[in-house]
């Protein structure tokens, strides 16, 4: 059985609702009240409001969990709400080898020529996520190792929206909304390479024609990807249509979490 941890929003919670309810009608229990992890298979939205927390509980105590966010495509809040949902990690971090059908029907779309830009796009993770991952310190110890390995331009964005995190009364982690800088949209023309922790920006990146440089375990990009930032000059160019094929077989809408079907094809095999 499969059960789920409230995210104390509305508009996330469908979420949980739904796919706890497409595996087999599991219980919800607020992380508030939990004193011990429950006996069942857990899912958790995204890392705040004691679902981070929770994830790292059963990773402690060697439990599976299911965890879901944004999918890797599209943002979860559009219609028809796709997310990614993964056994027991952050994201796909390892290529399955996969059938094309599910990215040329849902997202296809022209993939570009390898670009010859200039510059490096560095996507530093988010408040929240260098937080849950411990990486408080990425972006200065990246610029360190770019700076003596590359003399080429580097261009720095941060999410447009990056609130800050806090710890409340209970040991949750929230966010504080704070005022961030939006650069308005990237012109992958100009740029050689992108360094990121984790971002799904990756998906652009790797369309528009620009490899990317990643975390090893936290990207999903990671499989077809140069993990050692030491090595910037010497990207690697990996098969996109089969990474992105893979990944579309890891994401899925709300009518296919209702239905059971996310729950069949994550564990089947």
């Amino acid at each position: 059985m499969l059960s789920g941890i409230h995210t104390t929003k509305p508009r996330t919670q469908r979420y949980v609702d739904t796919f706890v309810s497409g595996a087999g009608k599991g219980k919800m229990y607020q992380f508030r009240e939990l004193k011990e992890l429950p006996k069942e298979d857990l899912t958790m939205y995204g890392i705040l409001a004691g679902s981070g927390e929770v994830y790292k509980w059963c990773e402690r105590e060697q439990r599976r969990f299911y965890f879901m966010d944004h999918g890797y495509f599209t943002n979860a809040h559009d219609r028809p709400h796709w997310l990614r949902i993964t056994r027991g990690k952050h994201c796909q971090n390892i290529l399955q080898q996969r059938p094309t059908d599910r990215y040329e029907k849902h997202f296809k779309r022209p993939i570009q020529s390898w670009n010859k830009g200039k510059k490096i796009l560095v996507l530093p993770p988010t408040n929240a996520i260098a937080n849950f991952f411990g990486v408080t310190d990425w972006l200065p110890n990246t610029l360190k190792i770019l700076s003596e390995n590359t003399d080429r331009e580097i261009d720095i964005r941060e999410k447009p929206y990056n609130p800050t995190i806090e710890i409340d009364h209970v040991g949750a982690t929230v966010k504080v909304d704070r005022p961030t800088v939006h650069k308005g949209d990237i012109n992958w023309t100009d740029y050689y390479a992108t360094v990121t922790y984790n971002s799904n920006t990756m998906v652009a990146s790797l369309t528009n024609g620009v490899p990317v440089f990643c975390d090893p375990n936290n990207s999903a990009a990671a499989p077809i990807s140069e993990t050692d930032f030491s090595k910037i000059e010497t990207p690697k160019y990996g098969d996109r249509i089969a990474l992105f094929s893979s990944l579309a077989y890891n994401n899925w809408t709300l009518q296919e979490m209702a239905d059971g079907t996310a729950w069949r094809m994550l564990n089947e095999g």
